[in-house]
């Protein structure tokens, strides 16, 4: 009997420990570290198509706040703060800018995204 009690003691255990696991290789926000990746591939398609000064600056601020806010969340730490300010720099990229339509209205979502993704914390 004490046998039997420790093997379920153990199942459960086991069952309760694996997720843990699979968090600490993905940290606490993979759906969100994919976002923000998606979100740097889109403005570096930008920065590649149109090579305007102005708009190469809010892109580069951009993609660096995004760099920082994503070394944030592989440390499980979700920073409001960067977040916002990659958030500001692209709505000044898709305001103060003439760019390709496809590419306005990939950032425009991906900016809607970033804003839920704010919302929500982290939590996708």
């Amino acid at each position: 009997m004490k046998l039997m009690i420790r093997s379920v003691l153990l199942a459960v255990a086991a069952a309760l420990i694996a997720p843990v696991g699979v968090w600490g290789q993905e940290g606490a926000y993979p759906e969100a570290r994919r976002l923000v990746q998606h979100v740097q591939d889109d403005l570096h398609h930008v920065s590649q198509a149109d090579d305007r000064h102005k708009e190469a600056d809010h892109v580069e601020d951009a993609l660096k706040h995004l760099a920082d806010f994503d070394k944030g969340l592989a440390n499980n730490k979700f920073d409001k703060g960067r977040l916002d300010s990659a958030i500001d720099h692209m709505k000044q990229i898709l305001d103060d800018n003439t760019i390709d339509a496809r590419d306005r209205d990939a950032l425009r979502s991906d900016l809607e995204d970033l804003r839920h993704l704010r919302a929500d914390r982290g939590n996708m």
